[in-house]
């Protein structure tokens, strides 16, 4: 049975001889695996599309040993962040993220226009791509249920104003007085970065002006909060 799919590859593995084995974020049917029959030959067809960060629409055939590929209708191929390293690296770290986060066959139609967002933005703007990741992964752990609390402390509803930390084990910002062994502190100016990139969608990133020394802090923290809990490791960044 044949189907098309809109989807994201997020990994691409060799396979035998002349295959590879391609890791998927799919709309429609979430993360799958596909196999790419002869791709790794010079006459291939496919060839040049069955890479990381490849965005297109894919025709599949639905055998008894799982999906094969058919074909490719790329839509994008983020060009821009193969050809520079730190865009490469910050963005592969947002496969690494959905490929670690998203279970076979489920489907994540937020998170997978959130990912097209933030890889596009890291591709065609000249953004700090430390401020690009810090923006996608507030957005990743809320779509995972731990939406980041900013005005006051959840567990005793003081104002969050000084003397900050953040949970680890809830996401959740506490005052000095309720945090746990879970906690560590921040910097006021991490929970002003964290504040201000909730607030604001990726087409308003260019206004904002932060450091590259708290834009560091802030992605610190948050790559912390992602290991915690999904035993996640971001292997393309130097942190």
């Amino acid at each position: 049975m044949d189907t098309t799919v809109k989807g994201l590859i997020l990994k691409s593995t060799d396979y035998k001889e002349a295959d590879k084995l391609l890791t998927i974020l799919t709309l429609e049917k979430g993360k799958i695996f596909v196999r790419a029959r002869g791709v790794k030959k010079s006459t291939s067809k496919l060839k040049a599309f069955c890479q990381s960060f490849c965005f297109a629409d894919m025709e599949l055939i639905d055998g008894k040993s799982g999906f094969v590929l058919s074909g490719i209708n790329c839509i994008d191929s983020f060009f821009e962040i193969t050809k520079d390293l730190d865009k490469f690296a910050f963005g592969f770290a947002v496969l690494e993220i959905l490929d670690k986060i998203c279970a076979e066959n489920e489907t994540y139609p937020s998170l997978f226009v959130e990912a097209l967002k933030c890889i596009k933005t890291i591709n065609y703007t000249k953004l700090d791509p430390r401020l690009v990741l810090c923006k996608f992964i507030i957005g990743t752990l809320k779509f995972e249920g731990f939406n980041l609390n900013l005005t006051t402390c959840p567990r005793c509803r003081t104002p969050l104003l000084s003397n900050l930390y953040f949970d680890l084990s809830s996401g959740e910002i506490l005052c000095s007085a309720c945090r746990n062994f879970d906690s560590i502190e921040i910097e006021k100016s991490v929970f002003s970065t964290l504040k201000i990139l909730s607030q604001n969608d990726y087409d308003k990133l260019q206004t904002i002006k932060i450091p590259k020394n708290i834009l560091e802090k802030t992605l610190s923290v948050l790559t912390q909060n992602l290991t915690y809990k999904y035993e996640i490791k971001l292997n393309s960044l130097k942190l």
